[in-house]
């Protein structure tokens, strides 16, 4: 006559406790997945760039300031300065027709993942990126972005308009990508140094994020 093996309690208990580390486990997951998919959705899927009105606006007035003075020049019987000031009108009526368009063409966008910008010959990996200054000089917004050393460089081609929207990609002293532009806008808002840095930093956060989110979604 055989006699009903009793339940192991130490295997009841092991078993719980397994149950118990692995709902934690899943439980800690989530909650991790759920704040990286925030840091990715913090920021639209794709965002357009132009410059502003600034020399559109201020063109004109330079051109009849700088008129005025050959006006002047040419009165008094100053040479030289009629010259110089022929020049600069020149220059201001020729920025001012190159503006005419200016904050309707989108020459730079962001993604998740990559920086476009018309002058460059590829995307940016945002991936690559681990500097950012952003400066406004008065004449021009200056964005700089600071890559890995092993980054591959895109190339870039020169802008031919006056004070124009222009990215390089510059190897020395280390590598970057720095973007020229008469001030920048997006959605028609002007946006200050603070708010682009602010979104430069927000779209390189989602970047990584979204590769921290699709390592550890392949592993589940």
């Amino acid at each position: 006559m055989s006699t009903p093996q009793q339940p192991d309690p130490l295997a009841s208990l092991s078993e719980s406790l397994s149950a118990e580390y692995g709902q934690q486990r899943d439980a800690k997951q989530a909650r991790v997945l759920g704040e990286l998919q925030r840091v990715v959705e913090r920021v639209p899927v794709t965002s357009e760039f132009t410059n502003t009105r600034r020399y559109k606006r201020y063109g004109p007035l330079m051109v009849l300031l700088s008129a005025g003075l050959l006006g002047w020049s040419i009165h008094t019987g100053s040479t030289g300065l009629a010259v110089f000031a022929a020049l600069m009108t020149a220059s201001f009526a020729l920025m001012t027709w190159q503006h005419r368009n200016a904050g309707t063409h989108a020459f730079m966008r962001l993604t998740r993942s990559q920086l476009f910008v018309d002058t460059l010959s590829a995307p940016v990996d945002l991936l690559d990126v681990i500097g950012i200054e952003v400066k406004d000089e008065g004449f021009i917004m200056q964005q700089q972005l600071m890559l890995r050393p092993e980054t591959t460089l895109p190339t870039h081609r020169a802008a031919l308009q006056l004070f124009g929207n222009q990215a390089m990609a510059l190897r020395k002293p280390r590598p970057h990508i720095r973007i020229l532009s008469a001030g920048l806008m997006s959605q028609g808002r002007k946006l200050e140094c603070d708010d682009v840095y602010a979104l430069l930093e927000a779209y390189c956060q989602a970047a990584q994020a979204q590769q921290e989110l699709d390592r550890l979604q392949g592993r589940r």
